[in-house]
């Protein structure tokens, strides 16, 4: 493998999206069998070497490290419609159009609520400048079983309160979370912590 290869191996490995940086782990896995390095030696180096692999702070990073964090930069409103039954699009402000998103399972039958949820979540991040998470939240009976699973943007800043994308049983909320994040990083990039 080359070196162009290798940094396309450790940017899936950085990728906030789960199957990404899976994909990008076992590459590294099979990298390391076909020069027949033992993957636990890997990381055994990688940690006792953390304190030289520490990328140095600047100046500007330390002093403007809280300031940044909660800097949110998209000037407008984004949008999120339904393009037909099944599909929607995440419009960033100042755009006409988006990436058109294909929802799984029985999301595709309720594309409008939620896009409906997709814009509100989008909506409160620019309104209070703050990044957010797409997180899975299990609300469960008076049994203690899961009943259902809600999807929603949780908040960077203090005291917001989270906001509800959609629920269903795990499952299909969880994949429905799989490609919602994915679009909305890609979409806006800024929003998401």
């Amino acid at each position: 493998m080359d070196k162009s290869g290798f940094d396309t191996l450790v940017s899936m490995m950085k990728s906030e999206n789960d199957s990404d940086a899976v994909m990008g782990l076992r590459g590294f896995q099979a990298l390391l069998r076909d020069e027949s390095v033992p993957f636990a030696s890997a990381l055994d180096h990688v940690f006792a070497n953390l304190a030289t692999l520490r990328a140095p702070l600047s100046t500007d990073q330390l002093t403007n490290a809280t300031q940044e964090r909660g800097e949110v930069k998209v000037s407008g409103m984004p949008q999120c419609v339904v393009v037909q039954a099944g599909v929607i699009m995440i419009i960033a402000p100042g755009a006409t159009a988006g990436e058109k998103i294909s929802l799984p399972g029985a999301a595709a039958e309720q594309s409008q609520e939620i896009a409906e949820g997709v814009k509100d979540v989008l909506v409160a991040a620019v309104i209070n400048k703050s990044r957010f998470k797409l997180k899975l939240v299990d609300v469960k009976d008076r049994f203690g079983e899961v009943a259902e699973t809600v999807l929603q943007g949780e908040y960077d800043r203090d005291n917001m309160q989270p906001v509800k994308v959609w629920s269903n049983v795990k499952g299909e909320t969880a994949a429905l979370a799989s490609v919602l994040r994915r679009a909305v990083a890609a979409a806006l990039p800024d929003l998401v912590a």
